[in-house]
């Protein structure tokens, strides 16, 4: 009894609240004073009365004028804030460091690690995240408005246009006309080509498909070499691309494509764009692109616009090209995995030269170096026979990635070795026993 007075006491000791709007119940006293309905409904209710007291149609909406646009001078851009880095519009040069991150390098804003799979601009500029890069580029133009690092003395990167001039110069040597066939079946491979790309009165023979080149003042088509040059700097010869099936044709600079057509088809065509031609089969033209490597080693691509029945790979790539892409792959992977384990022991960015494992293995004629037994090259990993490099001082002891320090020897082989030193018995391990290798079963 003496509970329930209490709290009859305390009710009535609560201030009280505003009244509902609509209903006219009181609400709590610690609602806002903005708030004019006590629940959804009332508040319904009240949008429902409102439209209704005003319609749509008495109080139309007015529309702001917009602003009238005058002709004027342009206005006159600051250097201060238009200027660029000089050789490089983003600032690689200024906020690139000293070498790309490969993971678990300390942030230069946050200290965070680097992510091994950050992008490798973050990873250039040693930056975990996007918000790290944005805040270091705003440090950077802070630094230079107050004078603290000098954009003129910035080295411009390398130019590397004169090797490609030259280069260039070498592919394009003048050669007579000639018919550029695809090959036998069993060939290494299937499309002939020589230089950058065709020149006029070449002929691209592809799979039946033969396609012929002329400039455009050959075949008097004035208004297409007006129209490059009226879109061009400079004086462009363009090139126009006969399909002898089809009787489409092509007209384009570099690999620019100005203009196509066909003879039963209105529309201007594109590449990639599939036609009826005047044989009543479908065609679709498309740029060939072959990589290859010249007598110097160095890569450059074969283009040429072709008409096809099919479309085929976008980029093709010859033996010479594979076996270069392969053999990067092969250094790389064998860096990587060095100084993986190096970071495991807390070197960071650990030097490693780019060695070839193949070319030790030539080297040591594919004999393993610990058993002193054939090494079988067609064996892949994971199989215990298979080749792996072994560092002859070992990397938990500071070895290094060298080609003098690295030898032939199989998986099983150098798993059995361990922290080991040095090929079979001839150096001592680790503990400072000297290390003995076991028949392979």
């Amino acid at each position: 009894m003496d509970e329930d007075l209490a709290a009859e006491a305390a009710n009535a000791a609560e201030p009280a609240g505003r009244s509902c709007a609509i209903c006219g119940t009181a609400m709590e006293y610690w609602r806002p004073r903005s708030q004019k309905y006590c629940s959804d409904p009332c508040r319904t209710a009240a949008a429902k009365k409102q439209r209704t007291e005003r319609p749509k149609g008495d109080s139309p909406k007015v529309r702001r004028p917009k602003a009238t646009l005058t002709p004027g001078t342009p206005p006159v851009p600051d250097p201060a804030r238009t200027r660029k880095v000089p050789g490089d519009p983003h600032w690689n040069p200024i906020l690139a460091a000293a070498g790309r991150a490969i993971g678990g390098e300390p942030c230069r804003i946050c200290g965070e690690p680097v992510p091994r799979k950050a992008h490798w601009e973050h990873r250039d500029r040693h930056v975990c995240s996007s918000r790290c890069n944005d805040n270091l580029k705003r440090l950077t133009k802070t630094r230079i408005r107050r004078g603290e690092i000098d954009l003129l003395a910035i080295p411009e990167p390398a130019d590397r246009s004169a090797a490609k001039s030259e280069q260039r110069a070498q592919l394009s040597q003048e050669r007579a006309p000639q018919v550029f066939r695809t090959r036998e079946a069993d060939a290494d491979f299937p499309y002939e080509f020589r230089g950058l790309g065709p020149i006029s009165g070449d002929i691209v023979e592809r799979n039946g498909s033969v396609t012929a080149y002329a400039t455009a003042a050959s075949l008097a088509a004035d208004h297409i070499v007006a129209l490059v040059r009226n879109h061009s700097d400079g004086d462009e010869e363009p090139m126009i691309a006969l399909h002898e099936q089809s009787g489409s044709c092509l007209a384009y600079t570099d690999s620019v494509v100005w203009w196509g057509g066909a003879a039963d088809h209105r529309d201007r065509l594109h590449l990639g764009q599939r036609f009826r031609g005047i044989d009543g089969n479908s065609w679709i033209w498309q740029n060939e692109a072959i990589r290859d490597l010249d007598s110097e080693g160095r890569k450059y691509t074969w283009e040429a616009y072709v008409c096809l029945a099919e479309t085929t790979t976008p980029i093709l790539w010859t033996p010479a090209y594979s076996a270069r892409s392969a053999k990067q792959l092969r250094i790389r992977r064998a860096r990587n995995s060095y100084q993986a384990r190096m970071r495991e022991r807390g070197v960071l960015n650990a030097a490693a030269d780019g060695v070839d494992p193949y070319e030790i293995y030539e080297r040591d004629q594919w004999i393993c170096q610990l058993c002193h037994q054939t090494i079988d090259s067609a064996v892949q990993w994971p199989d215990l026979r298979s080749a792996t490099l072994d560092h002859i001082k070992p990397v938990t002891l500071g070895g290094a990635h060298t080609v003098v320090n690295l030898q032939a020897a199989h998986w099983v082989c150098n798993v059995r070795k361990g922290d080991a030193w040095g090929p079979g018995a001839q150096q001592g391990s680790a503990t400072g026993t000297p290390f003995q290798v076991r028949e392979v079963d």
